[in-house]
């Protein structure tokens, strides 16, 4: 009985263990620098905010992120990663 009760036990644990990932979908092919070339383009504006987004908070990581996850709207700035 306590073999069954192991293989089992051991059954289970494989099976969750090789279950597939939940991963979200992935953001539009290159809509970053398609997108931060088009803001470069409108003048030296946009490198006068990154340079200040850089400067006062922990870097520039989380605002990227932000723009690729399309959590960004296009109300606040033009974002071809959140179709």
């Amino acid at each position: 009985m306590r073999r069954i009760t192991i293989a089992l036990v051991s059954a289970a644990a494989l099976v969750t263990w090789v279950s597939p990932a939940l991963a979200a979908k992935p953001a539009n092919q290159a809509c970053l620098g398609s997108d931060v070339a088009g803001y470069a383009q409108g003048g030296s504006g946009f490198g006068a905010f990154v340079s200040g987004a850089a400067s006062s908070t922990q870097g520039f990581g989380g605002e990227v992120q932000a723009h690729l996850a399309g959590q960004v709207p296009d109300t606040v700035l033009p974002n071809t990663c959140n179709d």
